[in-house]
């Protein structure tokens, strides 16, 4: 066993704070500027997740929200809901940033810590249990700054923890650099997309006429007569820590089911939110009631609509109704147009980016393999079950 020492956190740091929403001193967001976390983005990877689902605020929004500018090696913590107790830390590419008032910002200033082993120390699922206890019995379970200051750790030596700190992060480095690859290819899918349906320099394009804007044998095309649309039955509690097959709500963390209800190519869209953020899937799957499912009609078209989503997401937040939190009907999907190429260009398109989809999903398994290790290891060498040189 590990000799340790018992710790609140609030003597540990120099300020555990929280955000704001830019609406409670009216602003709002913008297109680009200073990013801006939410808590669907704390808890998937070690560094705060910016793949999906990043806001922006302005510089002057920025400098309003003082109390909650976030600094390097910051962790952040989410406060409530299903996020809670999720962490993160704040790498130098993190920042300028701000958050909203479900992220907790703690700022460490003790030579007692190490801050990758209080990191890991604090993800471990025990923790998060013990985080979750503390909760109120509400629809919406959260904790309070003062909570989190309370918050007990029992942290070896520092010699210890970095020696330990080190082993474990030889295996988030190496998921961090095949996410950096995954994050290369998705661009180099997107650059692929926009040079050959936005500037249309598709193969050929050369040799081809143009008539009102657009090449001659496309057209202007409605979702709905192109994919068939449908929305999931099922609530997030019905999701299974032992399901086998993937089960989509509105947020970007994949839950478990047990149940599936579609088996095919699809793009599934959060039905309501503010990002609206397709997912390309194939294969068996649940969904929760409120997203929607875009199943492609014809065969090798699913990529090429996954990508007219996923880059015209501002159509979706002009339609969405509600002002708490704005809401997608069927009609907005089903009238949605765009320009709708040729099969045949379609189809190589597909062909394409389809090589870019196998080594992206072949990272992602790698990368589920590594945290899987990570997560065997960890608690052995924390409980001194596995000693450290």
């Amino acid at each position: 066993m590990l000799k340790t020492k018992e710790y609140k956190l609030k003597y540990l740091t120099e300020k555990i704070t929280k955000g704001t929403t830019p609406s409670n001193i009216g602003e709002t967001f913008t297109d680009e500027g200073i990013m801006y976390f939410r808590s669907e983005l704390i808890g998937k990877t070690k560094y705060v997740d910016k793949s999906s689902g990043l806001l922006y605020i302005s510089e002057s929004t920025h400098e309003k929200l003082k109390r909650s500018q976030i600094k390097e090696n910051d962790m952040l913590f989410s406060m409530a809901g299903i996020y809670l107790g999720k962490i993160s830390l704040v790498s130098s590419s993190d920042i300028p940033a701000n958050t909203n008032q479900a992220v907790a910002i703690i700022r460490f200033n003790s030579s007692n810590i190490d801050l990758n082993y209080v990191y890991y120390y604090m993800t471990q699922k025990w923790y998060n249990s013990y985080i979750n206890s503390l909760t109120a019995q509400a629809a919406q379970p959260n904790i309070n700054l003062e909570q989190i200051g309370n918050l007990k750790l029992n942290l070896p030596d520092i010699k210890i923890q970095s020696k330990i700190a080190k082993i474990i992060s030889r295996y988030d480095e190496a998921i961090e650099n095949n996410n950096k690859r995954i994050k290369l290819l998705e661009q180099m899918a997107q650059n692929l997309y926009k040079e050959w349906f936005v500037r249309f320099r598709f193969p050929g394009y050369e040799n081809c006429e143009f008539e009102n804007g657009i090449p001659v044998g496309w057209k202007v095309e409605k979702l709905g007569n192109v994919a068939n649309i449908s929305t999931g039955k099922c609530n997030r509690e019905d999701a299974e820590d032992d399901g086998i097959y993937p089960l989509f709500d509105r947020s970007q963390e994949i839950k478990l089911s047990n149940d599936w209800i579609k088996d095919c190519e699809a793009i599934i869209v959060p039905g309501e939110g503010t990002s609206f953020i397709p997912r390309y899937f194939v294969g068996k799957f649940n969904l929760h009631q409120r997203c929607y499912c875009i199943e492609p009609k014809i065969d090798k078209t699913g990529k090429f609509l996954f990508y007219t989503l996923m880059l015209n997401r501002r159509y979706f937040l002009s339609v969405a109704t509600g002002a708490t939190v704005p809401s997608l009907r069927y009609n907005n999907f089903a009238k949605m147009k765009f320009v709708m190429p040729e099969l045949g260009v379609c189809q190589k398109f597909d062909d394409y980016i389809t090589k870019y989809f196998l080594q992206i999903d072949n990272l992602k398994i790698a990368n589920k393999n590594l945290a899987k290790q990570r997560d065997l290891l960890l608690p052995r060498l924390m409980s001194g079950q596995l000693e450290v040189e």
